[in-house]
């Protein structure tokens, strides 16, 4: 699996339209083939997202590609109106 954690800020006084937003998003990626996990919990004021896709190639063609369903869905939602991406980490799960 290919494992994707994001953190994002809310901007001061749109934390319901960042979670209305981001919940919006979410179902949209997990309508997608290859989209294994997403979930979000909060943590010290910012949100964490965790997505799992079936491998890099389907994470690079659902959020890397700029045209992708994952910057559609983004624009459409307004999500960046309401909430800041700071980083994320991301790479090929272990199995030992």
């Amino acid at each position: 699996m290919y494992l994707v954690v994001s953190y994002w800020e809310p901007v001061p006084g749109h934390e319901a339209q960042f979670e209305e937003s981001g919940r919006a998003v979410r179902e949209v990626l997990r309508s997608l083939p290859g989209v294994q996990l997403i979930e979000v919990f909060e943590s010290n004021g910012k949100r964490v997202a965790v997505h799992g896709y079936k491998d890099e190639a389907t994470y690079n063609s659902i959020v890397g590609d700029p045209n992708g369903p994952f910057s559609k869905a983004i624009a459409e939602t307004h999500l960046e109106d309401h909430a800041q991406w700071i980083s994320s980490d991301k790479g090929t799960t272990v199995e030992y």
